[in-house]
């Protein structure tokens, strides 16, 4: 995947590592009086905020320049330096590798080195995950940012953070990858790191795609193709044209990502770099199975393999092994393809990754179904049908979590930014103050003291004011919003949403036969029954989302942040919880249902017409019988 930045692609270039092993002396040379120095500058560049955006191959340079300089005898400085150079690309056998990152922890350990600690940590994450998978390495970063949580260590506790969201999300577990990415982000901003971190950034945009926000992940990647072309930096060109080559198949555009894998092997061979070509192939390898190019798609397979074996690298192997089972199965070879796909399993069993599995399963039952193999077929897309209802039951709880997540964080970063504006206003104003002549003293303290008095006094009014504002804005029946005050929140809503180019919609919901309720029941009922549905649907809502009684019974909701999709996932909610409703203190056998219109605002809409557009998808809801979603 290119030679992307060295804390970031660590993950991916431990799990390259064939079964070879390195021999190198780690006796040090002799110091002279300036290698302390130069070895504590050079330390300073790999530990320090620029190692996080530096080059695979300066990185690698500047360890291997450690090496020569580490002063002999020097015992903190060789703690230090062993827990970096157990990222050296010399280690080629992971089990070495391993050992040499634990015995760096633990002389970390004794000495008391926190930071050396944990980088020796970072190091077991990634042998531990070329070993034993994934699932084994998460263990691992949890135990790492555990260890860093407390700490002033502010820089490597976000790495920990990023380390720790990639495997997350490599898992499937995109919101909380981007929860850790945006705490990262936090850590970086306490350690004086007031610029984007492009690892973080990418790490991001990988969450996206993963999340099936594709659009959000697409504009990143071909943003960064062209500055990363500019700058010459072809390491990362490979990896965002790959990146974006698998954002296409996903997506469902099988001859762009064809195009982007095979612009991102062209770049590779330019610039002579093995591994990612053959990274590149494999997705490449995908689209043709896709495009049904199976021929190419073995062809395309074997030059990946070579290229892996060239650089004595087990990567991909599971994927290699599921490519080429479905690619032979789509020439009809079913019994050779499901030798493939008994290979792949372990592999992908191991590394844990769910969304792999269910791709196995489902060829693996249509091979048996050719091959007449029904109930083993029949089984097969069974675990098929059940993990691939998991996934899309996670993807849409993970993009919900994400929603409460990102408004979140623009609340927390709207509200800090204000803080920062006023505390430096603060410091304006304190500056000015003191350069006033000692004459004008008095003069300030009694205007303080009159500001003093007058704010009293503005505070006590504007208590009271604050609370008739909040009856007027408030049901006194139900203790939602009013009209008046959801009206308000819709064209807020609104502003904001054209401001951040977020989405946001109206439900309208009007209980059906309300009349009857009264009539039968009397007002007092129909009270209760107001009061117990708008709690059983607060109960359904979002944090941000409000509810507010139009008039009667009718009500709006508007959803922050939700497109049409989420919209009619929230109406939904709403409907059960109607339909769930019991009511014993009135009417055992009274049940109360309700109609519901929904809407996204559109660019351009204004209050007026998403209301309308929502209040005629609630009328077609009635007309269609009621108790039911329209849009």
């Amino acid at each position: 995947m290119g030679t992307p930045p060295w804390r970031r692609t660590l993950l991916q270039l431990l799990a390259c590592l064939p079964a070879a092993s390195i021999a190198f002396s780690a006796e040090p040379a002799p110091a002279a009086p300036s290698r302390t120095a130069r070895f504590d500058a050079v330390l300073q560049e790999v530990i320090g905020p620029a190692s996080m955006d530096m080059s695979y191959e300066a990185y690698e340079a500047d360890l291997q320049q450690l090496r020569a300089l580490l002063p002999a005898g020097d015992r903190a400085r060789e703690i230090q330096f062993r827990s970096v150079y157990c990222t050296s690309e010399r280690w080629t056998d992971p089990r070495q590798g391993l050992a040499y990152s634990d015995d760096a922890q633990r002389r970390a350990r004794a000495a008391g080195d926190l930071a050396s600690q944990a980088r020796a940590q970072f190091c077991r994450i990634g042998y531990v995950q070329t070993l034993e998978g994934t699932r084994k390495a998460l263990v691992e970063a949890d135990r790492m940012v555990a260890m860093l949580a407390n700490s002033q260590q502010h820089q490597l506790y976000g790495e920990a953070l990023v380390q720790r969201g990639g495997l997350l999300s490599q898992l499937g577990e995109q919101a909380k990858a981007l929860l850790d990415y945006q705490r990262a982000r936090a850590s970086y901003r306490a350690a004086g790191i007031n610029d984007e971190v492009d690892a973080l950034m990418l790490e991001m945009a990988i969450a996206y795609r993963r999340i099936g926000d594709w659009a959000q992940a697409e504009r990143y990647f071909t943003r960064s193709v062209d500055q990363r072309q500019n700058e010459q930096d072809w390491g990362r060109v490979i990896t965002d044209l790959v990146q974006l080559g698998y954002l296409y198949d996903e997506s469902g555009r099988p001859r762009q990502a064809k195009a982007s894998f095979e612009r991102a092997i062209a770049v590779a061979r330019e610039h002579g770099e093995l591994l990612s070509e053959a990274n590149a192939r494999v997705g490449l390898a995908t689209a043709q199975v896709t495009l049904g190019e199976h021929d190419a798609a073995l062809a395309t397979l074997e030059q990946a393999r070579a290229g892996f074996a060239a650089k004595e690298s087990r990567a991909s192997a599971d994927m290699l092994l599921l490519l080429a089972g479905q690619a032979l199965a789509g020439k009809g070879a079913h019994r050779e393809a499901m030798a493939k796909y008994a290979q792949a399993q372990p592999l992908i069993e191991q590394d844990g990754n769910q969304r792999y599995l269910a791709l196995l399963y489902a060829a693996k039952a249509a091979s048996e179904e050719a091959l007449g193999q029904a109930t083993q077929a029949l089984a097969d897309y069974k675990r098929y049908t059940t993990l691939q209802t998991s996934l899309q039951g996670k993807m849409r709880l993970e993009q919900s979590q994400l929603l409460e997540y990102e408004y979140e964080i623009r609340r927390r970063e709207f509200e800090n930014h204000r803080l920062r504006t006023e505390a430096a206003a603060q410091q304006s104003q304190v500056n000015a103050l003191e350069r006033v002549r000692r004459w004008q003293t008095l003069a300030l303290l009694l205007g303080v003291l009159l500001v003093a008095v007058l704010g009293a006094l503005a505070l006590r009014q504007r208590k009271r004011t604050r609370h008739l504002r909040t009856l007027a804005m408030t049901d006194p029946l139900t203790d939602v919003a009013s009209r008046r005050a959801i009206e308000k929140i819709a064209e807020r809503a609104l502003a904001e949403a054209a401001q951040l180019q977020a989405p946001v919609s109206v439900l309208l919901l009007d209980l059906d036969h309300f009349k009857t309720i009264n009539d039968r029941y009397g007002h007092a009922a129909g009270d209760e029954v107001l009061r117990a549905t708008t709690q059983a649907w607060q109960a359904q809502l979002r944090g941000r989302d409000r509810l507010g009684r139009i008039g009667g019974e009718e009500f709006a909701v508007v959803c922050m942040d939700a497109n049409r999709e989420q919209a009619l996932a929230i109406a939904g909610r709403l409907l059960a919880a109607t339909r769930s409703l019991e009511l014993p203190g009135i009417d055992p056998a009274l049940h109360v249902r309700t109609s519901i219109g929904v809407a996204e605002a559109h660019p351009g809409d204004n209050r007026a017409t998403l209301f309308a557009r929502a209040d005629a998808a609630l009328y077609r809801a009635k007309q269609q019988g009621r108790d039911r979603v329209e849009e």
